[in-house]
């Protein structure tokens, strides 16, 4: 049982690669107000149902983490969520066959790269705060991240998981709350 633990652990490291993260927000806005949010109605998760309640589920323990409750009458904030995949067929020349041979002044030597295919699933993720009363766009994070095509649904789960967790990293967003200080007006002040 610890092995396949192990195997299913090194997978996902191997199958999940570093992710591009975006995030930004609006720096008027007071994100301590903000305790409840429910979710728009016409969400776009391009992917199967089995994945998007998987999507949903951990994006709501995310938030729950976070402090923030969910209300579907008198929510802080509404959430738009965009879920994209797309398959692709990537090669490699990772293993490679050489031959050589040579003497004191000469030298001869030839290598033949195997290619590797992997299918993968691309994935790119968006989640959207609006202000609830204002519906003014108030947070946003996108990222991109690849999985192996025939991953476990477990293994799914996790990358969901920790594709969900790197984006509310940055939330809620840390007001700079000193002051700048006064810029000399000339060289001798």
């Amino acid at each position: 049982m610890k092995n396949i633990a192990l195997v299913s652990l090194l997978y996902l490291l191997i199958s999940c690669q570093t992710n591009n993260l975006a995030v930004d927000y609006d720096q008027s806005f007071n994100f301590n107000n903000v305790k409840t949010y429910n979710y728009y109605n016409d969400n776009n998760l391009k992917v199967n149902q089995i994945d998007s309640a998987n999507f949903i589920r951990n994006l709501d323990q995310a938030l729950y983490s976070k402090g923030l409750v969910k209300d579907i009458n008198n929510p802080d904030i509404l959430i738009a969520v965009q879920v994209y995949n797309q398959a692709e067929n990537r090669t490699s020349n990772i293993a490679s066959i050489g031959l050589g041979g040579g003497s004191r002044w000469f030298g001869l030597g030839t290598s033949v790269g195997i290619p590797i295919r992997k299918k993968v699933m691309n994935y790119s993720f968006q989640i959207d705060f609006d202000d609830a009363i204002t519906k003014k766009l108030i947070w946003t994070g996108q990222t991109v991240n690849t999985i192996s095509y025939n991953a476990t649904s477990e293994a799914k789960n996790s990358f969901y998981t920790s594709n969900i967790q790197s984006l509310l990293k940055k939330y809620p967003p840390q007001m700079n709350s000193k002051k700048s200080k006064s810029k000399k007006s000339n060289y001798y002040n």
